[in-house]
């Protein structure tokens, strides 16, 4: 008998998100095992990963990539839902799943961590959303670690968390403008792998309700990010993401 595939994931990554939401699509059972950032990197390699997650260990091998898992749960799925129809709207599809990936998801993450870190503290109800107990110890002992080695691994600093912010506004405005024709998906009149992978990604700037995960809300987080998250919710590429998360995301 077929075992359950595991994804492996740190809880707030919205790369993450990306996967869990097709997983979710496709009416794939999985066991997820959230890890907090760092401790992350150890889960992967002992699965057969990399340094990243998400990872899904399968009974045929295991998938190191957001993309990757996408594509493995699409052969799942009916045709008719498929993220990757076949013609022009896969190739379009996959052109903006690539170009969000590289774009939006590293810039929104970015931006979020600087906003988040210095009160990481009081993050930890988000940040350790099933994670192991001994995770949740050594984050009550050493979370002040956190701050600095993940503003080192990234590139984290206010110069750079100010040109990410710049360059999320202009892919908000360049998917505001793909919808300004009237089309309800990026695409077209189906729901692809681009809607998924920029609603998923743009959660690290919009924290929505329905997020695969816990988030906090606007009223949770620094007054300077609560302000732009809700400028960013007002945006209509904003609004789109929020209506994605409403009709299309299902737990």
């Amino acid at each position: 008998m077929p075992s359950t595939p595991r994804l492996l994931t740190i809880p707030i990554s919205h790369f993450c998100e990306k996967a869990r939401w097709a997983l979710d699509r496709a009416g794939v059972a999985y066991a997820e095992e959230p890890h907090l950032q760092f401790f992350h990197m150890l889960a992967a390699r002992r699965a057969g990963g990399g340094r990243t997650v998400p990872v899904l260990v399968t009974d045929a091998g295991v998938l190191r990539d957001s993309t990757d898992i996408l594509e493995w749960a699409d052969a799942r799925t009916p045709a008719e839902r498929r993220l990757y129809p076949v013609g022009a709207d896969g190739d379009e599809a996959r052109r903006i799943e690539a170009w969000l990936d590289e774009g939006l998801g590293p810039d929104g993450r970015l931006w979020m961590y600087h906003e988040t870190l210095p009160v990481a503290k009081g993050m930890r109800r988000w940040a350790l959303a099933g994670v192991p107990v001994w995770e949740r110890r050594a984050f009550a002992g050493f979370g002040w670690a956190l701050e600095p080695g993940i503003r080192r691994y990234l590139g984290v600093d206010a110069a750079a968390a100010t040109v990410a912010l710049a360059r999320t506004d202009a892919v908000f405005d360049e998917v505001a403008g793909l919808l300004a024709d009237g089309r309800p998906f990026l695409t077209g009149a189906r729901f692809t792998a681009a809607d998924l992978t920029f609603a998923a990604l743009s959660a690290a700037l919009l924290v929505p309700p329905q997020y695969g995960s816990p988030l906090p809300q606007p009223a949770d987080l620094p007054a300077a990010m609560a302000t732009e998250i809700e400028r960013l919710r007002a945006h209509p590429a904003g609004a789109f993401a929020a209506r994605l998360y409403h009709d299309e995301r299902r737990a």
